[in-house]
């Protein structure tokens, strides 16, 4: 598959903390990737950025917040910009938390669109039935990082679940241990008292 794009060391920061450092990624056509992570991790930032580089590509980019169509709902200016850019027929479709102002029957037309379109996709959403249905990449921003998973949304979380596991496994023996320590230097502390009590 072609490279649409190539992401090469970007790194987010703001005054007051650091996102991510050293981001490199390539987007193939057809490419169907989430971006995920806690609120305030720079996602929206992300896909901003990669809707403003410089490429020969057809993108379109819907931002969370949409400031035309004035006299619109918050559901209907999402629909309006979506049918835009739908209508442009891009190479590159870049959405934002796009199910936030939709109700029950707009965000099924919206599952079903994401679902028909061949395009490639980067989307940043909470929507499950989205991650677990429309993509299989996941960019998940966590503690200054990005990781690329490539696999089924289940997976990845049954993964991060198996490895937060494993921590707190290691942090119980870790405790133990030190638990075992403290133990025997008590011990040795009462053995050395009363040899010298006694001695």
């Amino acid at each position: 598959m072609a490279n649409l794009l190539h992401i090469q060391n970007f790194s987010l920061s703001f005054p007051h903390k650091v996102c991510f450092d050293n981001f490199s990624a390539s987007v193939s056509q057809g490419d169907r990737i989430a971006v995920i992570g806690r609120n305030g991790s720079g996602k929206s930032s992300l896909i901003k950025a990669i809707s403003q580089m410089d490429t020969n590509i057809a993108t379109a980019y819907i931002p969370q917040i949409i400031t035309d169509f004035d006299t619109c709902s918050g559901g209907e200016k999402f629909n309006r910009a979506l049918s835009i850019a739908f209508g442009s027929n891009p190479d590159l479709m870049l959405l934002d938390e796009p199910t936030n102002h939709l109700d029950r029957h707009n965000r099924s037309g919206l599952l079903r669109k994401l679902m028909s379109y061949d395009g490639t996709l980067i989307i940043v959403t909470h929507d499950r039935e989205i991650l677990r249905n429309c993509v299989h990449i996941l960019w998940h921003i966590d503690n200054g990082k990005v990781t690329v998973f490539r696999g089924k949304y289940d997976d990845y979380i049954k993964e991060l679940q198996g490895k937060h596991r494993s921590l707190v496994h290691q942090v119980d023996l870790l405790r133990s241990q030190e638990q075992d320590a403290h133990r025997s230097l008590m011990k040795e502390q009462e053995r050395v008292a009363k040899s010298k009590a006694a001695g």
